[in-house]
């Protein structure tokens, strides 16, 4: 049973160093050239019951500085049944760069939407964010700074989790990061695994050449990882990590425990629909990986492990995640906080192994819609 700890702890270990140099790594190559051309962006945003974060979402978006001819902004309805709608179309009579479009009846989810904006769109670097994100003034500056070389296809943007409502916004802020940090490592190696359409850039043109969403439209998720493996499979060296802080994306935390879970099963659904024999296999070891740290403290109290060697593996796990999670969070500008930290060591392995499992039957809710 020894050897079975530390090969599985080893291999883990060996994952989370390069993780981390991979995100030192990725901002030593930024380029750090200034773009001399301001390219028109269309900000395209799906939105279903959110009456409760649009007006500040699109208060943030009116705020940036960029020029206002170059910059539209495409909200589309996923048949709302609140008062959503209304609030765009108040934002819209005022504003003529914000137009709102609604699905098609028949026509639900989130790519269904964000097909419609896309095609509707004015030009061609397009922009995703949610309707529960808030942004910095800079944000459209930054990302369209990603795209100063025409070999740029797309840009994965950092997404952050709103910690300020209490420690359950903390955990979940905290745990976020390590996805940020996946991200921005798996793409310096040209392996990209993950990203999050909360803070997505893309050519239309590209996006046209390869498909867009179909072959993905029947899947709960995914709209953002299966499009980001369809460009790089076609432009492989055409993804960039949206470097620059201005460029991160607020959004709101999950209020409860139970809409917390329905999120998670819903991305965790999509990679049994991954293409990558890599990425699956990097699924399947993270969960071998959280059922023998589970295991290990029982392996200890069994004897089948010395206690010694018990904490010798579970002090390293804790350094090397601070290691790798702490300069993300500086990125992101979250706090760093020693309890959420903590608390996850002991919750997060069974929090991954009861989403991992529950993920397989894919029945969920979302806005008021079973999935």
């Amino acid at each position: 049973m020894t050897i079975y700890f530390f090969v599985v702890f080893g291999v883990y270990f060996s994952i989370v160093i390069a993780l981390w140099v991979g995100w030192q790594l990725t901002f030593e190559k930024v380029d750090s050239r200034k773009s001399t051309t301001t390219p028109s962006v269309s900000v395209v945003i799906p939105y279903r019951n959110e009456m409760a974060n649009l007006k500040s979402l699109l208060e943030s978006l009116l705020a940036q500085n960029y020029p206002k001819d170059h910059l539209e902004i495409v909200l589309v309805n996923d048949h709302s049944t609140d008062s959503s709608s209304t609030i765009v179309e108040e934002f819209a009579a005022r504003f003529p760069n914000i137009r709102n479009l609604k699905l098609a009846e028949g026509a639900t989810g989130k790519k269904k939407a964000l097909a419609l904006g896309i095609q509707g769109s004015t030009y061609d670097l397009i922009v995703t964010t949610d309707a529960d994100c808030i942004h910095s003034k800079e944000w459209i500056s930054s990302v369209a700074s990603c795209f100063s070389s025409d070999k740029v296809v797309m840009a994965l943007g950092g997404v952050r989790i709103d910690s300020s409502s209490g420690l359950f916004a903390k955990m979940q802020a905290l745990e976020f990061t390590s996805l940020i940090g996946t991200t921005a490592s798996t793409l310096f190696y040209q392996q990209p695994t993950m990203c999050n359409g909360a803070n997505l850039a893309f050519r239309k043109k590209g996006f046209r050449e390869v498909g867009g969403y179909d072959g993905n439209y029947e899947i709960a998720s995914g709209d953002d990882e299966f499009l980001m493996r369809k460009m790089h499979a076609r432009f492989p060296n055409g993804i960039v990590f949206m470097s620059n802080q201005q460029s991160v994306v607020t959004t709101q935390p999950s209020m409860s425990l139970k809409s917390f879970i329905h999120q998670r099963i819903r991305w965790a659904g999509k990679w049994k629909y991954n293409s990558s024999v890599g990425a699956k296999l990097l699924a399947v070891f993270v969960l071998l990986f959280q059922l023998s740290y589970v295991l290990l403290p029982i392996a200890g109290i069994c004897h089948w492990i010395t206690s010694e060697r018990v904490y010798f593996l579970m002090v390293v796990k804790l350094a090397l995640e601070f290691m790798l999670l702490y300069p993300v969070t500086f990125f992101l500008q979250i706090r760093w906080r020693w309890i959420p930290f903590l608390i996850l060591q002991v919750v997060y392995p069974f929090y991954v192994i009861a989403v991992g499992l529950l993920a397989q039957r894919q029945v969920v809710s979302w806005k008021d819609r079973v999935i």
